[in-house]
């Protein structure tokens, strides 16, 4: 037994000292907070981060806080005097269980339980106490009802891209799982937004989780295609094709086309969760690649080259960070470096939580440089679990908990130092072939 001890700890001393960086900003919201998980969801994007957490509609009309935060010439970050609800739902709907944020636009998921179509709500910045106003609401085509339309939610300001891959939080009702799922698109105009179709697999995939994960960028859309996700409480493991993420490209005709496909290894074939979460730019993915039925976890990047998308690497934490079932469970591209959080991280004897940030090193590989280290109490095994970035900004989760006196909950914000320069390799591993098949929207 000393033995051993001694070589953990000679281990831990061999560490490599790692740069720290606390929080630049504590963004508490306003006013008390209804939902038990207020600050579960939070986005930024410019001198904006917003907040909130789900909340059911018992007796319908308004439901839901969204805390939104700007920031100020003086260098501080100041809320908004109220914070943000979803008008006019509907007795029985569950809403904020997803949300998203880009420039002047917030979309939000409004859930049905019933059977009929769930819908998403959109919101514009406005000159108001809240700093928002809705505008409207997105909903499936009409005949075609979607029960977990809303299901993930992305935007780049100007085209949404929605799924129907039923990631709703049901308690013990079973999810709704369909064949072959859709990710719809809508465009945004002056006179509001409008349907421009649907992005589908050939169901000769079998592509049963296609749009459980979206990331985009203007001009590009990256959707994730586990061959299985988590199940619910009361619902057996369902399986689907084989695992992909999709990339796709605006072509110059105005036609969304397939860019490149990108396939797990094929040594992990016990790992079903390929695509599960997802984060992008325009040359870098980074995609978690997670067992489903047990406890391991990767997290895999790939690059855009001349000839396509290639295999890039994997990210691996240093030696004292023992990584957890939830390793990769949010992830975010800042400034080319891939932030990765995963709450259920053992560093040390620290509660359980981690994030960290990794950028390629001199010798062409994927190294964690930075960590992201909070000098606050937050939720046991919520640290990492939501995370979002823009720029050398990045707001991370801070869920409220009574218990562990974190109230109201917020998000924390860290702004990271300059990136070094590093040079890229020359060459790459293996490579996804790209593809210029044009997937038209009907």
């Amino acid at each position: 037994m000393l033995f051993f001890s001694s070589i953990i700890i000679g281990a831990a001393l061999s560490v490599p000292p790692i740069p720290t960086i606390s929080q630049t900003a504590i963004l508490d919201a306003p006013s008390p907070t209804v939902s038990p998980t207020f600050g579960m969801l939070v986005a930024i994007s410019g001198d904006r981060v917003v907040a909130t957490g789900p909340d059911p509609s018992k007796d319908g009309g308004s439901v839901g806080q969204i805390a939104t935060f700007e920031f100020q010439p003086t260098g501080e970050w100041k809320p908004f005097r109220e914070m943000q609800s979803v008008d006019n739902t509907q007795r029985g709907l569950m809403v904020l269980q997803r949300m998203t944020m880009v420039g002047s636009v917030m979309l939000v998921s409004q859930d049905r339980r019933d059977g009929a179509s769930s819908t998403v709500a959109t919101f514009e910045t406005a000159i108001t106490n809240s700093g928002w106003k809705q505008s409207g609401l997105l909903e499936p085509p009409i005949g075609f009802p979607e029960p977990a339309f809303g299901g993930v939610i992305a935007s780049d300001g100007v085209i949404a891209a929605i799924s129907t891959v039923d990631m709703r939080v049901l308690g013990e009702k079973s999810r709704t799982v369909i064949p072959s799922p859709k990710v719809f698109l809508f465009k945004r105009g002056v006179d509001g937004w409008k349907g421009l179709g649907s992005l589908q697999l050939d169901l000769s995939l079998t592509p049963t989780f296609f749009g459980a994960a979206i990331s985009m960028t203007s001009g590009q859309i990256v959707i994730g295609c586990p061959k299985a996700i988590v199940a619910s409480p009361k619902q057996p493991l369902v399986v689907g094709g084989d695992s992909v993420v999709v990339v796709y490209r605006l072509n110059a005709d105005g036609m969304w086309g397939i860019d490149g496909m990108l396939k797990p290894p094929q040594d992990r074939s016990d790992y079903l969760g390929f695509g599960t979460t997802v984060a992008s730019s325009d040359s870098l993915i980074a995609v978690r690649f997670s067992q489903v039925t047990g406890q391991g976890s990767a997290v895999l990047v790939y690059r855009r080259d001349q000839t396509g998308w290639v295999f890039d690497g994997e990210l691996n934490p240093l030696i004292d960070v023992t990584p957890g079932i939830g390793w990769g469970i949010s992830l975010a591209i800042a400034d080319d470096r891939i932030i990765v959080g995963d709450p259920t991280a053992l560093i040390s004897d620290k509660n359980p939580g981690y994030v960290g940030a990794f950028v390629k090193d001199s010798n062409g590989l994927w190294s964690e440089s930075l960590r992201l280290q909070p000098n606050v109490p937050v939720t046991s095994a919520r640290w990492g679990v939501g995370i979002r970035a823009d720029g050398r900004r990045v707001v991370i989760a801070r869920p409220q908990n009574e218990r562990e006196g974190i109230t109201p909950g917020g998000a924390l914000l860290f702004t990271l130092p300059p990136a070094d320069s590093t040079p890229r390799p020359s060459t790459s591993s293996t490579s996804s072939p790209a593809s210029t098949k044009s997937l038209t929207a009907p």
